[in-house]
């Protein structure tokens, strides 16, 4: 039997963020970050779409998500703008994880 397309999608956000969190070791990186964020968003409305979730409940953990990934990812910019400003002064070539 075939899984419909969003219960696909759902098994392979889930993968993926498990794969992410097991890279995620070392040194913390802002832009892995947003990553994981952007899934986690993807993974509550799938998780809505599929009726694991109730539409409200899951729409409502999604829109937290979303806005915790708008956050995750205005933090790696700004994060790899103060990395360039700092080697602009100090000389050095900017080799950020972000």
């Amino acid at each position: 039997m075939v899984a419909d397309p969003i219960t696909e999608v759902h098994r392979e956000i889930t993968r993926l963020l498990t794969k992410l969190s097991r890279a995620g070791g070392g040194r913390p990186d802002a832009l892995m970050e947003a990553c994981v964020a952007c899934l986690e968003a993807a993974q509550c409305t799938s998780a809505a779409a599929t009726g694991q979730e109730r539409a409200d409940t899951g729409a409502q953990e999604a829109l937290h998500a979303v806005n915790a990934a708008a956050l995750a990812i205005r933090y790696a910019l700004v994060k790899a703008g103060d990395e360039r400003r700092l080697a602009a002064r100090t000389g050095e070539s900017v080799t950020s994880d972000t």
